[in-house]
């Protein structure tokens, strides 16, 4: 067993491909909106233009990036941008071709509008060939600050927390629209949680998940209370099969809080999250150590944890 140190970071992988065969019907292509943070962090935007099923006819839309880096899509690659807008794309996709479990396709971008005039207009016309899973960065521009305060600009995240994010890009991707009836793939993950303590002394709590490749599969370790507070570790694996392994995105999420929190209501507790990828030879399990935690742990600040990990194919 060998033992990754993972890296603090969101990273939107590029998947590998999936070895069934894939038709028009089975596949999409997405322009997607995300939104970066100081550190270099991607988060999904929430905002992308989708060509599914693929066929022969082109299809477009309009991106505007508005004050504090919000987004809207427009359908038609012509036309006007949002009111107020500080950056504008206009985006194509052109399916050609589903050969070998892959996509062919016409991408067309052009960077219409950049009112901070901090880099030069960009545009692209250029043929791509990706399978599910993959994805290729497009463009990306700085979100210009407040023009009332000239500070950057405060986002509330889906936690209710208050997010800085620095710049906005488009990438695109593809995927498989129908998983459920075109993959009959079933991966299973078995994930050790590892408590060290200042003593030496190691507790170990096992689980195992099932799901389809390319697909999320959730996995909720039980709490670890001590001193009224508790200790949640949760999150999701990703597996996708290559010839010769097993490429993984492991994200992990511990988040603490008196025992008695409810973690349904708009409370704040204190989170942190780390992304791992891994590339897997089958059989073979990997220790991925988990930062240690703020003082506000509690007990918990002074132990170590980590997750243990092995994904096999059962089908």
């Amino acid at each position: 067993m060998k033992t990754v140190i993972a890296a603090v970071a969101f990273v939107i992988a590029g998947g590998v491909a999936s070895a069934s065969a894939q038709t028009a019907e089975d596949m999409r292509i997405s322009i997607s909106a995300y939104l970066i943070k100081p550190t270099g962090a991607e988060e999904p935007a929430g905002v992308s233009f989708v060509a599914e099923p693929l066929t022969k006819k082109a299809g477009g839309g309009r991106f505007s990036v508005r004050k504090c880096g919000a987004l809207t899509l427009e359908a038609g690659m012509e036309g006007a941008f949002q009111d107020g807008s500080t950056t504008g794309w206009r985006v194509e996709l052109t399916p050609i071709r589903v050969a070998d479990g892959a996509v062919t396709f016409r991408l067309r971008w052009l960077r219409a509008l950049d009112t901070a005039g901090q880099m030069q207009p960009k545009s692209e016309d250029v043929e791509l060939t990706m399978r599910p899973g993959e994805s290729r960065p497009m463009d990306s521009v700085t979100i210009p600050p407040d023009p009332e305060t000239g500070r950057r600009c405060p986002i509330w995240d889906n936690r209710g927390k208050q997010v800085e994010y620095s710049s906005v890009s488009l990438r695109v991707s593809v995927d498989n629209r129908l998983w459920d009836s075109s993959e009959r793939r079933l991966m299973a993950a078995d994930l050790w949680l590892i408590e060290r303590t200042a003593t030496g002394a190691e507790r170990t709590q096992p689980l195992s998940v099932r799901g389809l490749p390319h697909r999320k599969m959730p996995f909720f370790f039980d709490a670890i209370s001590e001193n009224a507070l508790s200790l949640e570790i949760l999150g999701h694996v990703v597996a996708r099969p290559e010839p010769a392994a097993i490429a993984i995105e492991l994200e992990t999420d511990s988040r603490w809080g008196p025992t008695a929190f409810d973690w349904r209501k708009d409370e704040y507790a204190p989170m942190r999250r780390i992304d791992s990828q891994l590339r897997l030879k089958p059989g073979e399990t990997v220790e991925v150590a988990l930062p240690q935690l703020e003082s506000s742990a509690g007990p918990f600040t002074a132990r170590k944890y980590a997750i243990r990990i092995r994904v096999r194919q059962l089908r």
